[in-house]
Formats: structure tokens, C-alpha cells, sequence
């Protein structure tokens, strides 16, 4: 299977809701609401066996230190920047057309260089 990860800067607030186990706040950001439509609204991204739309999602931060010819969504050149992350983790089959809707999450992504990760795993079955 293919796996993508998509890494979605959000306000503390929304994370801290999120880590609660509020699952509304899912809603109340708007790049991560957007990569969430994408995966919920797809036939192949988010497609594990007779489930759809499936995701998960990691919590953390993220640090990165602009450089001088970087135009950065937040912070500034050559200053340490720390951002809330959450990391929306889903799959595909192999071999599966993701490239529409990679476009889609990187268009709707606030950053210079969106950090999207695509792989490949190997999934346990029964």
C-alpha cells in the first residue's frame, strides 16, 4: 500500500482540542478541515479494504529555521520557529492515482514547501 502524510500547521488551541479527543475541532482549521475533505471525498486515498475515508492524525510541533530567501507562512529569516503540527496519516492501494488529490492538498496547504510524504507499507492482514 502506498501511505501519505500530510504535516498541517494548526493554532495551539485547535491542537490542544484535538489531543482532548475533540473531534469537532477537526472543523475549526482550515487547511486541516480542507486535507480531510480531500481524503473523505476520494475514492483511492483513504481506501483500506471495504473502508473509505480512513486517517489518522499525530500531534507535535514542528521547528524550522527560515532562510534569507525563504517566504515563510510563519516566522522569519534566520530566527528558530516553533509551529503546532498535526500529522494526517492515510493510505492508498498500490499503484493507485493520488496524484489529483495530492494536487488538491498541496493547493489548499499555507506552506512554502508543504511537507507531504508519500511511502510505501506493508499492511498486516487476517
Amino acid at each position: 500500500m502506498q501511505v501519505v502524510r500530510v504535516h498541517c500547521p494548526v493554532s495551539g488551541n485547535v491542537l490542544a482540542r484535538l489531543q482532548a479527543g475533540e473531534a469537532a475541532a477537526l472543523a475549526d482549521d482550515p487547511v486541516l478541515a480542507a486535507v480531510v475533505d480531500v481524503i473523505r471525498g476520494s475514492e483511492v486515498l483513504g481506501a483500506v479494504g471495504p473502508y473509505r475515508g480512513v486517517f489518522e492524525l499525530g500531534f507535535g510541533l514542528e521547528s524550522f529555521v527560515p532562510g534569507t530567501d525563504a517566504v515563510p507562512a510563519t516566522g522569519r529569516a534566520g530566527a528558530a520557529e516553533v509551529v503546532a503540527t498535526v500529522v494526517v496519516k492515510s493510505y492508498a492501494a498500490a499503484g493507485a492515482d493520488i496524484g489529483a488529490e495530492l494536487a488538491a492538498i498541496v493547493a489548499v496547504h499555507p506552506w512554502e514547501v508543504p511537507v507531504a510524504e508519500v511511502g510505501v507499507v506493508e499492511m498486516v492482514g487476517r
